[in-house]
Formats: structure tokens, C-alpha cells, sequence
């Protein structure tokens, strides 16, 4: 609780109203001892912040939890944890590397572990507003289906007559309360989701507040002061999550007129719940696994009806996290998106030609490479739109692979390697210098896999060949996926074909002869189950099954 007064003023039995507090001292002070404060040579540099800014629910202590008297004055780095003078010796005595706090916690703000601490906490708070979403959708359509169940009753009723009004009410009163049963536990579940929020958005408030007005000390503090509370809330989001169960009234009618005693009854249908919530570490943790199986056979199901919309040349095809599909078409210049049930959504125009696409793992970002320009286009998949484009220094960029690090970009004679921001890191060498990376894809191992013409080459990421892949039916090769266990799929447009490869470059199977005329790229569905296809030069986007 902050003082309503000035506390160094009420140390000298004085009584004069506060109006701004000391980060680093913890004291409220008046507008004499602020000033004060100001010019003082060992506070002078202090944080002052006003009362009436401060969060009500704020706690920036800067002590020891267990020694409430000592301050966290040091940083194991061994143990992750900060700590006084009492916890050093008696838990960590034989850590190599600590430090003091005042060293550990420069330039803290800007850490990557205050970033993720924001992160989970927006991660929280997201993972509760979809859990109140279901809930609240659940109750919705329980009232839904007991009006539905109503009208079945209703109708029953024309059939029956001389016992009817005494059985309809019998059954009306089991359908209320187990409805009301239902709901109850679905609004006290509600509640634990509210009180869960309260929590969350308490310890968001306060780093807010710490990012905007308290020092680099109290911010790398209050991070792992934190940390407990956020990982306790966070399991009670998974607990909460696991015992979740989506409810649903399910009416059984009675068959037997003649032998009639009563009208039915009133059962729950229990299904587990649509909503699915992994902890902030398992999501961390989760490496980008994007081919769950090998593919032995190829089905046409149909074409994606665009409505309206017409391609002309789809070169790229990437697939998201979230099953969002996505293709860029050089001619049109626009960017296609499809929902996970393949329904089209939108498209959207780009400033260049765009060539090739990828989505990067772990992120709701794909990044596009345009054909003639120099230029790389970042994508916010959610939002359907361009968040920003990269220049490079040389110009046009061909085929683009992204992995949860790097993105890969093809220009003639190189591939160029940059960051997730876009920022370049380091050039890898082609085989030859007349080499266009048409299409781009990454092994698990670091190896790239790139084609050319009718060619397929496979280089370290030191530019050392693997392996080069040529066959007589292999013409004019171009999309390259690679699935979990490394075997490569490259689709060979004039030859109309996919070719499976293993790891170490030797034909296995040539898949998907009918139903292809051109195809220019291809992705699967995160599962793997389906392949989507730029077919017909481009102009249409076709799904197929696999198995």
C-alpha cells in the first residue's frame, strides 16, 4: 500500500501530503522533498513517479521473499534466480557464475526475457479469452438446443392426448434442471476464468508500469520475482483447460405409443472440449513439424473455387501454422488466402511481382520474394496484409525458404541468409555461377535443397555439394518440400510428375502422374494429409489426398 503522506517528512513527525514516489527508495515524497530529492547526490538519478499514476495492485519490492529484510542483491546465473545475501551461501555456494543485480540487470528492458515475460503474459491472456469464448458458446447453444428440444416435445404432444399435460411437465422439469445443473458449473467456471484474467492482467499492469517509469533493476526484479506467480496462473489456465468438457442436451423419444409411460428423456452428449491450450514453455519448446508421414499415393479431390477472383500464374504456396493457405501469382502481382477447410477468403495486391512464398514456423509471418525486384515482402498472415518489404542489394530474388531461425533467399550464382527480421547474416555459393535457386527448401540437418532447370542440387550450408539429382523424367524441376524423416519431393513441371527422393539424392517413387497439366509449386497441409497443387500454369489451385 502506497502512504497517503510523505515519509521522510513523517519520520520527523511531520504531516505533508505526498504527490510523487521513488522508484528506487520505495517512499512517497512532498513537492519539498521531491525537489529535494532531485539535486541530493546519491538520489538524483532516481526514478520519481507521480502518486495518482501509480496501478493500485503495484508491487515492486525490491527484498528477498524468504528474508524479507535483506535485498535481491545478486543474480545466480547457474540457477536462474536472483537472491540475497543470506540464500547466496546457503543454496548457492558452489555456483560458478554470479553476479550482482546492479551488473546483471543492464539494459534489461530490452532482453530478450523481458520480451517473453510480456509474451506469456499476452500469451495468458489470450489462452483466457478463448477459454471464456467456449464457455460462454457452450451456454449459448445449450439454450439453443433446449428450444429445439422444446419444439420435439411440442410435437410429440399433437400425438398423445389424455396423459399428455402431466408427462410434458414431468419432462419440461428434468430439462430445466439439468440444464440448470449444467450451467451453473459452466458459470462457476467462468468465474475461475475471470478471476484468472484479474490475475494476469495485475502482473501486466505492473510491467507496463515498470517498462514506462522503473529502472533496470526493478524491471529484471519484478521479472523474476514474477516469474512463480505468472508459471502458477499459467497451470491453473492448463488445469482449468483439461477439465473442461463441451455439454450438449440430447433428447431420446419414446418408440412405443401404445405402451406409453412417459415421453422421453433428457441426456448429456459429453464431447471434449474444442479448446486446446499448451503452456507459453511447451509452445516454446515445439519444434515447427510440418510432414507427419510419408506419401505413397496422390487422389485429385477438387479445385479451391476462388469466387470470382482469377489466377494467372500462381508461382508460390505456403501453408501456416494455423493451416492458412497462402499463394502468390507473379502476373496479378496479388497475395491468395484460404482458410483451413480450403475456403477462399481474400487476396491482396503487392507492390512487386511475387515469386516464391514460405511461412515461418512458430510465427503468423510468411515472407514472399519478388521475381524482378530486389525486394523481399514480409506477411502478417493474420491481419492479410503487407507489414513490411526488405531491400537487397542485388536485385531480383527467386526461390524463399523460412526456418524458426533463418530465411533463405535465391539470387543468381547465391543464396542469400538473413535473420527473421530480414537483416543479411552471411552468402552461400550456388554450384555454378549461372545458378538461379528457382525454389528453396531446408533438411532438418542444415542442408538446402535448391532446383535449377531440369536439375536438383543439394549443398551444405557451406556451399559443399551432397548431392545433384537429374532423371529423364524429371523436366523442368521446381517446387522442392521436405518432410520429417528428410525425404525430398520435387515437382517437375514439364514432366508433370513428383519425384521422391531419400535424403542422400536417390529416386524412390515418382508420384502423381494424372490430374497434373503444368504445375508450377506445391505444399501439404500441416498433417500432411492433403497436398495443395498451382496447376494448369498457375491458373487453378487443385487439392489432392494423400495416403
Amino acid at each position: 500500500m502506497i502512504a497517503k503522506y510523505c515519509e521522510p517528512c513523517t519520520a520527523r513527525s511531520m504531516t505533508q501530503t505526498a504527490f510523487q514516489w521513488c522508484t528506487e527508495c520505495e517512499e512517497t515524497l512532498c513537492s519539498e522533498c521531491t525537489e529535494a530529492h532531485k539535486v541530493q547526490k546519491m538520489s538524483r538519478s532516481h526514478h520519481l513517479v507521480e502518486i495518482c499514476k501509480l496501478p493500485k495492485n503495484i508491487h515492486l519490492s525490491n527484498n528477498c521473499s524468504m528474508h524479507q529484510h535483506l535485498p535481491l542483491d545478486y543474480f545466480c546465473v547457474d540457477h536462474d534466480i536472483v537472491c540475497c545475501k543470506e540464500c547466496l551461501p546457503k543454496n548457492h555456494r558452489v555456483c560458478k557464475n554470479v553476479t550482482s543485480t546492479d551488473i546483471a540487470s543492464k539494459s534489461s528492458k530490452q532482453s530478450e526475457t523481458f520480451l517473453n515475460f510480456k509474451e506469456q503474459l499476452c500469451f495468458i491472456l489470450e489462452a483466457l479469452e478463448r477459454l471464456n469464448t467456449n464457455r460462454k458458446e457452450n451456454c449459448s447453444r445449450i439454450e439453443q438446443e433446449e428450444t429445439q428440444i422444446r419444439n420435439q416435445i411440442a410435437k410429440i404432444k399433437e400425438n398423445i392426448i389424455q396423459r399428455l399435460d402431466s408427462l410434458e411437465e414431468s419432462l419440461i422439469y428434468q430439462l430445466t434442471e439439468l440444464k440448470n445443473k449444467d450451467v451453473t458449473g459452466i458459470k462457476r467456471q467462468e468465474k475461475d476464468i475471470g478471476d484468472l484474467v484479474a490475475s494476469t492482467n495485475a502482473q501486466k499492469e505492473v510491467l507496463e508500469f515498470i517498462r514506462d517509469h522503473g529502472s533496470e533493476k526493478q524491471a529484471f526484479i519484478s521479472i523474476y520475482s514474477s516469474k512463480p506467480i505468472l508459471d502458477v496462473i499459467e497451470n491453473k489456465v492448463k488445469e482449468l483447460t483439461e477439465s473442461f468438457v463441451d455439454t450438449s442436451l440430447w433428447f431420446v423419444e419414446s418408440v412405443s405409443i401404445e405402451n406409453l409411460t412417459d415421453l422421453g428423456s433428457i441426456e448429456w452428449k459429453y464431447t471434449p472440449s474444442s479448446v486446446s491450450i499448451d503452456t507459453y514453455k511447451q509452445r516454446q519448446s515445439q519444434a515447427p513439424v510440418v510432414l507427419k508421414r510419408q506419401v505413397t499415393s496422390i487422389t485429385h479431390l477438387f479445385d479451391i473455387d476462388l469466387k470470382g477472383e482469377k489466377l494467372e500464374g500462381a508461382t508460390g504456396i505456403t501453408i501456416s501454422d494455423n493451416n492458412t493457405l497462402i499463394f502468390c501469382d507473379v502476373i496479378t502481382k496479388k497475395l491468395y488466402f484460404c482458410d483451413e477447410n480450403d475456403t477462399y477468403l481474400s487476396s491482396i495486391c503487392c507492390p512487386y511481382d511475387p515469386w516464391d512464398i514460405s511461412a515461418i514456423p512458430q510465427t503468423t509471418t510468411a515472407v514472399v520474394s519478388c521475381a524482378y525486384n530486389s525486394y523481399i515482402l514480409f506477411v502478417d498472415i493474420n491481419g492479410r496484409k503487407i507489414s513490411k518489404q526488405i531491400q537487397l542489394k542485388q536485385k531480383g530474388t527467386d526461390g524463399v525458404s523460412a526456418t524458426k531461425d533463418e530465411i533463405f533467399v535465391g539470387a543468381k550464382g547465391k543464396i542469400h541468409v538473413l535473420d527473421l527480421c530480414g537483416n543479411f547474416k552471411r552468402t552461400i555459393n550456388a554450384q555454378k555461377v549461372e545458378h538461379c535457386p528457382g525454389f528453396i527448401s531446408v533438411c532438418s540437418n542444415g542442408n538446402i535443397c535448391y532446383s535449377f532447370n531440369h536439375e536438383i542440387y543439394c549443398i551444405t550450408s557451406n556451399g559443399n555439394t551432397v548431392f545433384t539429382y537429374t532423371s529423364p523424367d524429371l523436366r523442368q524441376s521446381r517446387d522442392i518440400q521436405i518432410d520429417d524423416v528428410d525425404n525430398i519431393y520435387v515437382l517437375g513441371r514439364d514432366s508433370q510428375n513428383i519425384h521422391k527422393l531419400t535424403s542422400s539424392g536417390t529416386l524412390e517413387d515418382i508420384l502423381l502422374k494424372d490430374n497434373l497439366c503444368k504445375p508450377l509449386a506445391f505444399c501439404y497441409n500441416k498433417k500432411r494429409f492433403k497436398i495443395y497443387i498451382a496447376n494448369n500454369d498457375g491458373k487453378t489451385i487443385s487439392v489432392f489426398k494423400t495416403s
